[in-house]
């Protein structure tokens, strides 16, 4: 049997980024993936495949729109979706192919494709092979998370994993769940002149995410001509790719929708079945695996990061999860995770970025805080894009004055995110970013124009 210093057991945003860290360091290192590429859900499944279809669709939209602009083409614009899927595909296998290339070329990192599975505390088993360790981090990532549902129709409905390889652009699809990776979709394939339905089971969409924020992108969804169908109690889903009928009940109204294609996005399952955890003493539950602060698992020298721990589900989170596993398995300070500092974008119409936390998270935290908001309808960039609806909040802490919380709807949130992380992730106050000047005419004035008005309505109030 071969020993190693760190196996770690998954290659996706946690595991990779974990493995050629400890390789860095001069450890021995074996990173198992049973894809046999890295890359991970994010790269084939997930955060990668799904911008390069959105970005397409976008663009899309954009020309024919065109004539907001007074730009008259000539022709109806065509998308060959096919060839779209196509470049789809090279460019998922350029970048794993990097990645695989850059992981060979580190002397103690090995790479092993199959499926890993603890055989004990201190070894694991590859392909009727074992191989021991001292330390090991799992990041098994997740997948797609199936309901409950009724019906044979559920077995045959699509996931994410299953949309991102449809050669063909489908002409009706009913999308079951309301939270972000159906809603980032649903919005595409509507864009692209799919017809779309999206079944929710509450009273709104994107339940976990800033209500203002969130009926705003349910109400553009509504105008791009969705079926936005609330308040659902699910019967049967019955039928076949092709054939599918969807019974329900809205409001005590029992009613069916026939459509050619389901998809189901209901959240995400941690990958923790079938890899041994039990025989290794590793604890975990449906949420995933048991992590402290610091991501040890119940076993002091077995780590785990990203999806299949118990915790926040994004590809950047499992890298910043990553560094600090590495820190602590092989440094004396123990570094924890701060999920208060926690960033993400949901690619919606228009976007939402958000940072630390909501007004929402606030009070449930017990936090007292004051929610101040710069909207973009008087903003000079987004009059010019003809685009003005969304905003910038701060959720400011009245006891200390710092921001604890930044939330951005606007159509190019996602190019604000990066300012929103660092204002929180620094602890800033709203003098703080003020004192930065913010280039003319850009939507990042929002941030130094909402800190304006909060320095001066502070005077106000001291009566200066």
């Amino acid at each position: 049997m071969t020993h190693y210093d760190l196996i770690v057991i998954g290659a996706g945003p946690g595991g990779t980024p974990a493995a050629t860290a400890a390789a860095q360091f001069g450890k021995k290192v074996l990173l198992v993936d049973k894809r046999g590429e890295p890359g991970g859900e994010c790269l084939f499944e997930g955060c990668i495949p799904s911008k390069i279809l959105e970005n397409a669709a976008n663009r899309y939209a954009m020309l024919q729109n065109a004539g907001a602009f007074h730009i008259d083409l000539e022709g109806v614009p065509q998308i060959h979706w096919e060839q779209v899927i196509a470049d789809k595909e090279a460019l998922l296998q350029k970048r794993s192919q990097a990645a695989l290339k850059q992981i060979e070329a580190m002397p103690t990192l090995d790479f092993l494709g199959g499926e890993a599975t603890f055989v004990d505390e201190r070894t694991i088993e590859v392909n009727g092979e074992r191989y021991t360790f001292d330390k090991a981090i799992v990041a098994t990532g997740s997948r797609a998370h199936i309901p409950p549902l009724k019906g044979e129709g559920v077995a045959h409905a699509w996931t994410n994993a299953d949309i991102f390889k449809q050669s063909k652009l489908p002409e009706e699809i009913a999308f079951i769940g309301a939270g972000a990776i159906s809603c980032e979709l649903i919005q595409m394939f509507a864009k692209l002149g799919v017809k779309c339905h999206l079944l929710e089971r509450g009273p709104r969409i994107l339940k976990r995410i800033d209500e203002e924020a969130a009926l705003a992108v349910q109400k553009r969804m509504q105008e791009q001509g969705i079926d936005v169908i609330l308040n659902v109690t699910f019967g049967e889903i019955d039928g076949e790719a092709g054939d599918f009928t969807i019974h329900y009940e809205q409001n005590g109204e029992k009613k069916s929708l026939k459509v050619p294609h389901v998809l189901i996005a209901a959240g995400r399952a941690a990958n923790v079945e079938g890899i041994g955890l039990e025989k290794a003493g590793v604890e975990y539950d449906r949420h995933g695996i048991k992590v402290d602060e610091t991501l040890q698992t119940s076993q002091p020298y077995i780590y785990a990061v990203g999806d299949c721990a118990v915790g926040p589900k994004f590809a950047h989170w499992a890298t910043y999860e990553a560094g600090i596993a590495i820190h602590n398995l092989f440094a004396p300070m123990k570094h924890k995770v701060d999920e208060g500092k926690l960033s993400w974008v949901l690619f919606s119409d228009p976007q939402i970025a958000s940072a630390g936390l909501t007004e929402a998270d606030a009070a449930k935290a017990g936090i007292d805080v004051t929610v101040e908001k710069y909207d973009y309808r008087i903003d000079a960039r987004a009059q010019i894009d003809k685009d003005p609806e969304g905003f910038i909040k701060f959720v400011i802490e009245n006891q200390s004055g710092v921001i604890k919380g930044v939330q951005v709807l606007s159509y190019d949130a996602s190019s604000l995110s990066g300012e929103a992380s660092l204002i929180v992730a620094n602890g800033l106050k709203p003098m703080d970013v003020m004192r930065t000047i913010h280039p003319h005419p850009t939507l990042t004035e929002g941030f130094g124009k909402l800190s304006q008005k909060i320095f001066f309505q502070s005077m106000m109030k001291r009566g200066r």
